[in-house]
């Protein structure tokens, strides 16, 4: 069953793509995409505040206006003639993260099965430790196969720990910005293969270690899950993302060019008025 803020995302992500991906009507695409974007993001906000997740919902509330502040860029470009790389870095790492990660979220038996990739190679890891943990059978928590009826948790219990891992423990929504956002960097390929060979294993890697993280400290009694999961292991996953952010900027400079340019839109001027 697609919901009505669902309509909003599966019309403004191919839209996205086509702007990014062909010339033609290329920012007029963008534009109404971004507004039909930002009013999902917006639609998800309820979801947030009915379970007291009070950030997200202000981040969901955000994403109008600062998706409306995005297709105000796309409208300077139209009226000035060109397409920066800044604004194909965003059309395109918008569009291709949020289908991956929505692709995935939404359809449950692409989720489920990530979600036992991710509870399997976990328990590998923890067995290395000496416990005896196994992987249960995915549990759909009554979401059909094909599309995602309810905003419940799909999991897999890790049998022996009382820990179950859900979409959130797999870090497919930093793998998806990440790979994306490189990806639509204006860079040879070489660089960007190169980028995306290192960076998108690495995160997936430093996510077990911060599954098998949660789980030790919780089973030995060390601190409670929720101090494990929202401090710890939390605060450790923004240290490796913020090294691994600078060592990718070291491979691709073209993707720390990128990020400038976003916080410099506000300043932007048409290219060719500022070329000497």
């Amino acid at each position: 069953m697609i919901t009505s803020t669902d309509v909003f995302l599966w019309i403004g992500i191919p839209l996205m793509l086509y702007g990014y991906k062909f010339e033609p009507y290329k920012h007029e695409t963008r534009i109404v995409a971004y507004v039909l974007l930002g009013i999902f993001w917006v639609g998800e906000a309820p979801y947030f505040l009915a379970i007291s997740d009070y950030v997200n919902a202000f981040l969901c509330f955000l994403g109008l206006p600062l998706f409306v502040y995005f297709a105000y860029n796309e409208l300077l470009s139209k009226k000035w003639m060109e397409d920066p790389d800044v604004m194909l870095f965003l059309s395109g790492g918008i569009s291709i993260a949020m289908l991956i990660y929505y692709g995935v979220q939404r359809i449950p038996i692409a989720s489920g099965a990530l979600i036992k990739v991710v509870a399997d190679h976990t328990v590998v890891f923890t067995n290395l430790m000496g416990y005896e943990f196994t992987s249960g059978a995915i549990d759909f928590a009554g979401n059909p196969m094909l599309y995602r009826v309810n905003h419940e948790n799909i999991f897999v219990p890790i049998h022996g720990s009382g820990i179950n891992i859900i979409l959130a423990c797999t870090a497919l929504q930093t793998l998806a910005p990440a790979g994306s956002l490189i990806y639509c960097t204006v860079a040879p390929w070489a660089r960007k293969g190169k980028a995306l060979l290192f960076a998108l294993p690495t995160i997936y890697i430093a996510n077990l270690g911060r599954n098998v993280l949660v789980i030790y400290l919780t089973v030995e009694g060390i601190t409670s899950f929720d101090t494990a999961h929202n401090e710890i292991a939390k605060t450790g996953s923004v240290i490796v993302l913020v090294i691994l952010l600078l060592l990718v900027f070291e491979i691709v400079p073209e993707f720390h060019e990128n990020i400038m340019s976003l916080l410099r839109l506000p300043r932007r001027k048409p290219i060719r008025r500022t070329q000497p």
